[in-house]
């Protein structure tokens, strides 16, 4: 093994860089390379090599073999990873058995129904559109509204551009630069800013904003807002008033799953997961997950005319009785699934009820930028009756059980909500329907 810090970490080091580390939890290391802005660095800490090592600005999972690994340096800050090494004691991060279970096997390979996804962040896309749309007519997916991000300088011009290319398939989102409501006037200029997006870009949403308990403009990572903007903060008013106005739905993210609400101990039910995604991390001071979620209640009180979806079942799909009070509260407030069929896949037959019961107010949605395997895995949990089958590479123990939903809550999942919400998807699955070939 290599050599420790008095930390107890390994000894990390980038030629021309300045790492330093600094403990983060029991067996978790923060580790900060500061060096030439926007280029590849290799980071070398020989001979350890049973570990995950995270990019947490870039919220990707990095290679790491042979005690060294190629990162890059942002262009405006440095470079944050979190490294992790399970320790002997915790067999669990190794536990990975293979099932001696046998039971039919349902192969999905597109969607029952036309799909329109309102959740995805594809200027991350390496590949060209063309090759999403091909994507999309393979899956029987009519239409995908994709957000940019604020805090990597991006715009609503961008994802306007990216739509261009796949017309009334690719849909922009708005892009909001939350931290400018600080200044006087920001809020009024925001507001006019979004009509702009609306007549000038098409945006038919306002794309995902984050409220995990440092408010909108936290980064998640790093040095926390001293002055935070809550969802409800008077300063935004001006801006909510315009959404409303204009009839532009808002993705909202508030928290992050309960697990990460809870001490990361051998008692937390996704302690894997939540190792491999170190940016779910509570930081202190934060708001608990009660607490966001009431400041997100209180907005759609004060603004009725407010349409509010949920991103990932309102980060609270392990409570789906709460989710069905909100609901109840707040004719405003809806759901999408946002890549959360995991949780939906434990709780098969009460899923499937919740989902009966509020077909009208869920939408279908994944996160990011979703491949063929990962929409199929979303299409068999919610088509199929399969039992007890796993995902790939997954993280949890318990297996997945399909929720074998009817029809008609399928096609109101898959896009008849989302079509009443978005007049712009209405008009792609008409599109899509005259433009499709079955795939089966």
């Amino acid at each position: 093994m290599t050599a420790r810090t008095s930390s107890g970490a390994p000894e990390f080091r980038a030629e021309g860089c300045t790492v330093s580390t600094e403990p983060y939890g029991r067996h978790a290391h923060l580790v900060t390379v500061d060096g030439p802005r926007g280029e590849q660095v290799l980071l070398k800490a020989p001979g350890w090599r049973h570990t995950v090592i995270t990019d947490l600005v870039r919220k990707e999972h990095l290679t790491w073999g042979e005690g060294e690994v190629m990162i890059r340096i942002p262009e405006g800050r440095a470079a944050w990873l979190m490294a992790f090494t399970p320790p002997p004691e915790v067999s669990v991060f190794d536990y990975a058995p293979t099932p001696q279970l046998r039971t039919p096997q349902t192969e999905v390979s597109c969607a029952r129904f036309p799909v329109v996804d309102v959740h995805a962040h594809l200027t991350l896309d390496e590949e060209q559109p063309g090759q999403r749309l091909g994507l999309m007519r393979e899956l029987n997916i009519a239409a995908v509204v994709t957000s940019s991000f604020a805090d990597r300088g991006e715009t609503t011009a961008g994802s306007a551009e990216l739509a261009r290319a796949a017309p009334g398939r690719l849909l922009p989102a708005a892009t909001v630069d939350w931290s400018s409501a600080r200044r006087r006037g920001g809020a009024e200029r925001m507001a006019e800013s979004l009509a702009s997006d609306v007549r000038e870009h098409g945006a038919v949403l306002i794309g995902e904003l984050h409220d995990k308990g440092f408010g909108v403009d936290d980064p998640g990572t790093g040095p926390v807002p001293e002055d935070p903007l809550f969802l409800d903060d008077p300063r935004l008013d001006p801006f909510w008033e315009a959404a409303a106005a204009l009839r532009l739905p808002a993705i909202v993210h508030c928290g992050d799953e309960l697990a990460a609400y809870e001490p990361w101990d051998s008692r937390n039910e996704a302690l894997v997961r939540l190792f491999r995604k170190p940016w779910a991390r509570r930081r202190p001071g934060s708001l608990g997950h009660g607490e966001v979620h009431e400041r997100r209640d209180r907005l759609l009180k004060r603004f009725p005319g407010l349409t509010v979806i949920a991103a990932h079942i309102d980060g609270s799909g392990e409570r789906l009785d709460t989710v069905e009070e909100r609901l109840r509260l707040h004719p405003g407030l809806f759901v999408e699934l946002g890549a959360c069929h995991h949780v939906l896949a434990r709780q098969p037959r009460h899923a499937a009820r919740f989902l009966d019961r509020w077909r009208d107010r869920v939408v279908f949605g994944g996160d990011r930028v979703q491949d063929r395997a990962t929409y199929r895995e979303q299409f068999r949990v919610l088509e199929s009756d399969d039992d007890a089958f796993h995902y790939r590479g997954r993280q949890d123990p318990w297996p997945a059980y399909g929720l074998a939903l009817p029809d008609d809550v399928l096609r109101a999942v898959y896009s008849g909500t989302a079509a009443r919400l978005v007049p712009a998807a209405a008009e792609a699955l008409i599109r899509h329907e005259e433009e499709r070939t079955p795939c089966r």
